[in-house]
């Protein structure tokens, strides 16, 4: 099930070009070293995947409590319906968390700290706006928390916004190191692949949260045996 997660990144990968492409775009990079440029590239993803992993294992240890009181199946197929909904329709879940109380206010205070963290050209500034970025409103992630809550374990959670965030890479560096926008060829292709993807991701947590634990009714009902006469 954990791969789950990685297949969620992989198919939101575009989601994530178009929603932080121009902030990746616009970090200040040192232009005139190559390698200096890829090493901070790697600092700011480093950060921003380890807001995932922080947020997965709280959310994952909040899933545990939930699974205790008898509802992990259900934040399964929760989790498994979120992704499909993704999948075919076009939900705008950012406008969605926008309206919960206090949101919007955390969300201009991180604007403005990635603001003024722009400014500085340091590693420390870069991995901030990175661990910054991965508390923006983002319909992609809580999709993501959701699985990771239904893993009922903080690090199965964490482990598993780990491998989603891994799966928003390959599209996201290849957007950094060409320093450009991709073409509206390609972008016409990743959207084809891209809800087939979150639907194999949905109908896999799907499975999951449906399958019956059916060892209590098995010891329940006695077994048939042969009897010889």
């Amino acid at each position: 099930m954990l791969w789950t997660a990685f297949l969620l990144g992989l198919a939101g990968s575009l989601h994530c070009v178009a929603m932080c492409g121009p902030l990746m775009l616009a970090l200040p990079l040192s232009r005139s070293e190559r390698w200096g440029a890829i090493g901070q590239t790697l600092v700011y993803q480093f950060g921003r995947i380890g807001t995932y992993i922080l947020l997965g294992l709280l959310f994952g240890l909040l899933g545990k409590g939930v699974a205790l009181a008898g509802f992990q199946q259900v934040l399964s197929i929760v989790a498994g319906g979120m992704m499909l909904v993704a999948a075919f329709f076009a939900v705008e879940w950012e406008r969605t968390a926008r309206a919960v109380p206090g949101m919007q206010r955390m969300t201009r205070w991180v604007q403005q700290r990635i603001g003024q963290l722009m400014r500085a050209h340091t590693l420390g500034a870069t991995l901030g706006i990175g661990m910054l970025n991965g508390l923006l409103p983002c319909g992609l992630v809580y999709a993501a928390i959701a699985g990771a809550i239904s893993m009922a374990d903080g690090r199965q959670g964490g482990l598993f916004m780990a491998l989603f965030g891994l799966g928003t890479l390959p599209l996201l560096l290849l957007l950094m190191s060409t320093g450009q926008r991709f073409s509206p060829e390609w972008r016409r292709r990743f959207r084809l692949v891209q809800p087939a993807l979150l639907a194999v991701a949905g109908l896999l947590l799907l499975s999951r949260g449906m399958h019956l634990d059916l060892s209590l009714f098995e010891s329940a009902v006695p077994k048939a045996g042969l009897e010889c006469h």
